[in-house]
C-alpha cells in the first residue's frame, strides 16, 4: 500500500521545517510527500528546495488553500492520501496507525486522528506512550457523522487530522474541496454522501496555535459555511437516506441561529431577524424548530433585555466554536 503526504503551504518559512520533519519521522514511511506551494512570497520555497528530491513540490499563483488541496488530490498517487497543514506535526507513529485503520476498514471514506493543541513556533513533545491504539477506534455511520461534525467539529476540523483513499478523492469529482477559508467544511459535509468515517480518538497530531491563526471574524467564517450547505443541497436532497437530508436541514438550521445572532452582535438586527426566519423554515424537527423560534422571539424584545449577542470580531483558539 503506497501513502502520498499532501501539504498545502504558503508563507510558511517559520514553521515548514519543524512540519517535514515530524513526516520523514514516520514509522511508516509515505511513498511520496507532496507539497503545493501557494504563491509564497517569504523563504518558503529556498526551504523546501533544500530537500531535493526527498519532497516533491508544485509551485502555483496563490489561488487560495482550496486551490492548493485540489492540486494535490489530482497529483497524489497513493492508496491513501494524508493530508496535512503547513504548520501542524504528526505523531511518529500517525502514518502507521492511519495505515492500520485502512486495512481493518477499508470500506471507510476516511479516516480521522485525535488531536492536542499547542502554542508558538517550537517543536511538540510527545508522550513516551501512547494508549491501546485498537480501544480507541470507532466507525462513524454517515448519519452520526454529519450530527457530530457539526455540533463536535473541533474533533474532525482540520485536515491535518484526515487521511482518506485516494478512490474517495475521485469519487468526489475535479473540487473535493471549494471555498477556501472553509474547504474542510466542504470537504467533510460531503463524506457522509459516501460512506462512514472511522475515528482513532488518540492524539496523533498536535494543532500548532499562534497569534495570526487566532484572531477571526465569526460572522464571515459562518457566512461562508452556510455557503457550503447552499452548495450541497441538491446532493443532499437526492440522498438515498431521506433521514440525511433531514440532518442536513437541521444542521443549515443551526448554523444559520449562529449567523443571526452575530449579526445581531455587529448591530446588523433587521439581517439577523430574517436569518432567524430562515433557520424556522430550514428546521426539520421539533427542537430545532423551537429554538429558532425562541431566538427569534428574543430579537423582538425591547433592547434592554435582549440576550448579549456574541461579537464577531474577538481572539479565539483553533478549533473553538461559537456555542
Amino acid at each position: 500500500m503506497k501513502v502520498s503526504v499532501a501539504i498545502p503551504t504558503y508563507n510558511s518559512a517559520k514553521f515548514i521545517q519543524a512540519t517535514l520533519k515530524s513526516v520523514l519521522n514516520q514509522s511508516v514511511a509515505p511513498a511520496e510527500i507532496l507539497i503545493v506551494d501557494d504563491g509564497s512570497t517569504d523563504e518558503t520555497i529556498d526551504i523546501l528546495s533544500s530537500y531535493g528530491s526527498s519532497i516533491r513540490v508544485i509551485r502555483q499563483s496563490n489561488q487560495g488553500v482550496a486551490a492548493a488541496r485540489n492540486a494535490l488530490a489530482r497529483n497524489a498517487s497513493g492508496d491513501l492520501v494524508a493530508f496535512l497543514d503547513h504548520d501542524d506535526l504528526w505523531h511518529p507513529r500517525y502514518l502507521e496507525t492511519q495505515c492500520s485503520g485502512f486495512r481493518l476498514h477499508p470500506e471507510a471514506v476516511a479516516y480521522f486522528a485525535g488531536h492536542v493543541n499547542f502554542g508558538g513556533y517550537e517543536d511538540f513533545q510527545w508522550p513516551d506512550k501512547l494508549s491501546n491504539i485498537q480501544k480507541t477506534v470507532e466507525v462513524i455511520e454517515p448519519l452520526n457523522f454529519l450530527f457530530r461534525y457539526n455540533n463536535e467539529t473541533a474533533d474532525f476540523g482540520s485536515m491535518s487530522f484526515i487521511a482518506v483513499p485516494r478512490r474517495v478523492l475521485a469519487d468526489m469529482g475535479d473540487e473535493p474541496f471549494r471555498i477556501s477559508g472553509v474547504d474542510d467544511s466542504y470537504f467533510c459535509t460531503l463524506l457522509p454522501l459516501l460512506g462512514s468515517v472511522v475515528y482513532q480518538r488518540e492524539a496523533l497530531v498536535a494543532y500548532r496555535v499562534t497569534e495570526a491563526a487566532q484572531s477571526a471574524n465569526w460572522l464571515r467564517s459562518t457566512e461562508l459555511w452556510l455557503k457550503v450547505f447552499e452548495l450541497l443541497r441538491e446532493r443532499y436532497s437526492h440522498a438515498d437516506n431521506a433521514r440525511l437530508f433531514q440532518t442536513f436541514r437541521n444542521a443549515h438550521a443551526t448554523k444559520l441561529r449562529r449567523y443571526a445572532r452575530l449579526l445581531m452582535g455587529a448591530g446588523r438586527t433587521s439581517e439577523g431577524r430574517r436569518q432567524f426566519l430562515c433557520a424556522i423554515r430550514e428546521s426539520h424537527e421539533a427542537v430545532s424548530y423551537v429554538k429558532s423560534i425562541a431566538w427569534l422571539f428574543a430579537s423582538c424584545l425591547p433592547q434592554l433585555i435582549q440576550p448579549e449577542w456574541p461579537n464577531s470580531n474577538r481572539m479565539m483558539k483553533r478549533n473553538e466554536q461559537l456555542l
